[in-house]
């Protein structure tokens, strides 16, 4: 059953996809079915079909359409080679960004990750592994504890070691070399 948060959450899309669409049809100086060639026709229903993946697929948000998700290829020292087909990226390209990090062979990588900017984060065999934020602005980042093997409730029983009895007041949590660092609320400016 849909809450009312999740009618909100799929009117927003339909008008951002709806503006999207206004644009588009601006843009290209279409105003009627009239002036649509079969192509047009093609396009726009293309279009649509994207547009309507976009509004109702729970697991997409604003924010993750607009800024993306890092692409893990490595993890472990082994390839993942779903990331790769993902961004159609090759064996080869991929070894040249790992020279352009200084990394010789595929070899010395433990965990080699490409962050939504395009920047390419390397963790070398041996080297500790980076940090990650499980908690933002008093929300579980389900999608990064998903990485790291851990859940919301393994994150709620571990701040309730360090005294914090919800999220609540936390601003951030880092988790770096199998620790908590939290930054409540009234730590920052």
């Amino acid at each position: 059953m849909l809450s009312y948060l999740d009618f909100l959450i799929i009117a927003l899309k339909l008008l951002v996809v709806f503006i999207c669409i206004v644009l588009f049809l601006k843009i290209t100086g279409k105003t009627s079915l009239s002036q649509m060639s079969s192509i047009d026709f093609i396009g726009n229903m293309i279009l649509g079909g994207i547009a309507g993946g976009i509004i109702y697929n729970p697991k997409l948000t604003i924010y993750d359409f607009i800024v993306g998700n890092p692409i893990i290829f490595m993890d472990q020292g082994k390839l993942k080679l779903d990331a790769f087909t993902s961004i159609n990226l090759d064996l080869a390209s991929f070894a040249v960004l790992l020279r352009m990090k200084n990394v010789f062979t595929i070899h010395d990588v433990e965990k080699a990750i490409l962050e939504p900017n395009g920047q390419l984060s390397i963790v070398k065999k041996g080297d500790k592994d980076i940090s990650v934020i499980v908690l933002e602005n008093e929300q579980p980042v389900d999608d990064v504890l998903k990485q790291i093997g851990k859940d919301e409730k393994w994150l709620k029983s571990n701040l309730a070691k360090q005294g914090y009895k919800s999220f609540q007041g936390l601003y951030c949590v880092e988790y770096y070399d199998h620790r908590l660092f939290v930054i409540p609320n009234d730590a920052v400016k």
